[in-house]
């Protein structure tokens, strides 16, 4: 798992740029769901969606994070916080997809399957700038893991719950 913070800082820094053409971004890997990586993790959501924003369809970028967390992290002495943490996490990039627009960048979860190891790409961010990409094998890679069936399920905003205090299902907007 690459955890980099100049790597991460410097290639979402360039996400802006007019040669950039599309993003591969991989974040799989378990440290992004700890407290030390919390606020490179908040940097890099908001260079995404900061990009999404100002270069709508000129930038078109691709997300894989975990769908779930496997069974092997459940025995971690800091499970709970971890699990918290990713529940938390898919909710906010799941509100943000659901308040942006339908052509938000597109967010697929690696489905981890329990009747076998699934080894889960490196995480990395690759760029395809001029028609070419940083690293051509790895993203590659990942695009080809997103288009299995079966592989990956997208992130929604059927994915988190809008029945807040004050939505519909408020008993007390009824009265």
């Amino acid at each position: 798992m690459d955890t980099d913070s100049t790597y991460w800082r410097r290639r979402t820094s360039r996400l802006l740029g007019a040669s950039v053409q599309a993003a591969v971004v991989v974040q799989c890997g378990f440290d992004w769901l700890r407290p030390p990586l919390l606020e490179l993790r908040n940097d890099i959501d908001e260079a995404l969606l900061t990009a999404h924003v100002r270069r709508g369809g000129g930038l078109h970028i691709t997300r894989l994070l975990l769908h779930n967390l496997p069974v092997s992290v459940s025995e971690e002495p800091d499970f709970a916080a971890v699990a918290a943490t990713f529940a938390e996490w898919q909710f906010r990039l799941s509100a943000a997809h659901t308040l942006a627009s339908s052509s938000v960048p597109r967010i697929h979860r690696l489905i981890i399957r329990s009747d076998g190891p699934t080894e889960p790409p490196t995480d990395r961010l690759e760029l395809l700038v001029n028609g070419r990409w940083t690293d051509a094998a790895r993203a590659q890679t990942v695009l080809r893991l997103i288009g299995t069936p079966g592989s990956t399920t997208p992130l929604t905003g059927y994915d988190i719950d809008l029945a807040g205090p004050f939505s519909d299902s408020d008993p007390s907007v009824h009265m």
